[in-house]
């Protein structure tokens, strides 16, 4: 009789803490929502979101093919909190370039070395492009903290597309 009372008073507890976690998420993925929607209003951004939820802003169109899936791209990249906090960069403040960050673009859904955002945002880019990327968090972190990023972090990066070698050649 002892475990049966143990099992239910254990279930019952975590059911009321799992209930309090999906509210304090609920209330997290709101106020991401909220600052996203502040973001967009005060920053007079007119374009809509793709059907993941990115918003891809083109600043200087660039030239050639555009990336494909499998193709490998060598970016520079400063990524900002929605706040306007850095987060990270392989750019400085004076324009000086660091070592470029690479990846294979992956189809979407299947899992890439860079958050999800990235990998399809430069899929509307070309050579040469810069683009600015607002990524919502279940383009970037989700719910989990990663390197600093807080729970429900919608990121800005601002990416320049420096090289792309299409799937197969050389690099």
């Amino acid at each position: 009789m002892r475990w049966t009372l143990f099992l239910v008073v254990a279930a019952f507890a975590v059911a009321m803490f799992s209930c309090e976690d999906d509210n304090d998420y609920r209330k997290l993925r709101e106020k991401e929502l909220e600052l996203l929607d502040n973001y967009i209003q005060k920053n007079n951004i007119t374009v809509k979101p793709t059907k993941t939820g990115l918003y891809f802003i083109d600043k200087v169109k660039g030239t050639g093919d555009s990336v494909k899936v499998n193709d490998k791209v060598y970016v520079y990249y400063r990524t900002w909190f929605i706040d306007s906090t850095l987060l990270d960069q392989n750019i400085d403040s004076l324009g000086r370039y660091y070592d470029p960050l690479s990846f294979t673009v992956v189809p979407t859904g299947v899992s890439a070395s860079v958050i999800k955002g990235l990998n399809e945002g430069v899929q509307y880019m070309q050579k040469g492009g810069i683009a600015t990327l607002i990524i919502p968090s279940e383009l970037a972190y989700e719910q989990n903290t990663s390197s600093g990023v807080p729970m429900f972090s919608t990121l800005i990066m601002e990416v320049r597309l420096d090289r792309v070698y299409k799937a197969g050649t050389a690099n």
